[in-house]
């Protein structure tokens, strides 16, 4: 599929997101939301956002020690930069900008990196369907919910199992994939056969058992920091959280707690589709989808996401834009860096 082609379908896809987010909207009742909300919670929410940043510099650095041992600088910078590519311009350029500037600065091999990214990808997923399993056990939501909270619990379980036996079954994975394969026309099993190969090739970077503990224990940090950003959202809108584990109700803390980690992993799975620049339209669907739960009406729900989005795209931009000049970099060269790379995302 070719770039535009690409463009266009990420572009309409995110106007679809929005117009499901704000169908029901009752703009009068957002605004006063908007007007009620305590603002004293922005501050905090923007810097806990470029937090997050420095935290997934530190989980990258273990996954690039095979690698190389670039410097603490430049994964910050990459990372810095590499997000904001992602709020600005198309296609999530910024998952390639951030290995090619640091194969650029360390002199360190492209290829090797670029796997690394194909893994924080996977920890990722892993550690936001955990979460949400956890949280949607916990919460006090409909059968159907928590029924879906079991599945991806177990799915997040098979996840981290596949990893775990593809890593140090290598050989054996790869004569199952064959015999998988095998009934299949080539055209189909080509693609497959290349990607997971592709696969094996970036585990390779996990060393040991106490490697992939670490990725785990930094993810499962780093996307407890991030629900701590929902939460923040959710005191500044006086948001209800009711919580409750079989009769007994659980600490207004735990609640908010809960609440956060639901909110934080719908959107986050409500942005990992192809979507336009800034992940606007999904963000406010995963916003408005995620708040349901709790009883909260899209009116207030999409006025909570448009403080969170704001203050998360303002943060993020901003550390990009202060790495993108110690770098000694421009807009302009960043563009180049994300055209000349592009088909890579």
């Amino acid at each position: 599929m070719n770039r535009t082609l690409r463009i266009v379908l990420s572009v309409t896809i995110s106007a679809v997101f929005l117009g499901f987010a704000i169908r029901k909207v009752d703009w009068g009742e957002a605004a006063a939301a908007l007007a009620a909300a305590h603002y004293v919670y922005v501050l905090p929410m923007f810097g806990v956002t470029i937090w997050t940043l420095y935290i997934r510099a530190q989980r990258w650095r273990i996954l690039l020690r095979p690698v190389g041992t670039p410097a603490m600088r430049t994964l910050v910078s990459a990372t810095n930069i590499g997000f904001m590519a992602n709020m600005v311009l198309p296609l999530r350029v910024g998952e390639v900008i951030r290995p090619v500037l640091v194969s650029r600065k360390e002199n360190e091999p492209l290829s090797g990196i670029l796997a690394t990214v194909v893994l924080e990808r996977i920890f990722d997923m892993f550690t936001i369907l955990f979460l949400f399993g956890v949280a949607a056990s916990l919460v006090a939501v409909s059968d159907q919910v928590r029924q879906w909270g079991y599945y991806l619990s177990g799915l997040a379980a098979a996840v981290a199992a596949a990893v775990i036996i593809v890593r140090w079954q290598e050989a054996l994975a790869l004569r199952m994939l064959q015999l998988a394969l095998r009934p299949l026309p080539a055209a189909i099993a080509a693609p497959v056969d290349n990607f997971f190969r592709g696969f094996v090739q970036a585990l390779e970077t996990l060393q040991s058992p106490l490697t992939f503990v670490q990725l785990l224990g930094w993810s499962l940090y780093l996307w407890l920091v991030i629900a701590a950003i929902y939460l923040l959202g959710i005191l500044a809108f006086d948001i209800p959280a009711p919580l409750l584990v079989g009769s007994i109700t659980v600490s207004a803390i735990a609640e908010l707690l809960v609440a956060s980690i639901t909110v934080s992993a719908i959107v986050a799975i409500a942005v990992s589709v192809p979507q336009a620049p800034g992940y606007i339209g999904s963000f406010q669907l995963g916003c408005t989808l995620s708040l349901a739960i709790f009883n909260v009406s899209q009116s207030h729900a999409i006025a909570y996401s448009i403080v969170s989005h704001l203050t998360q795209f303002a943060a993020v931009v901003a550390a990009g834009l202060y790495s993108l000049a110690r770098e000694g970099m421009t807009m302009r060269q960043l563009e180049a860096v994300s055209e000349a790379n592009g088909t890579a995302v």
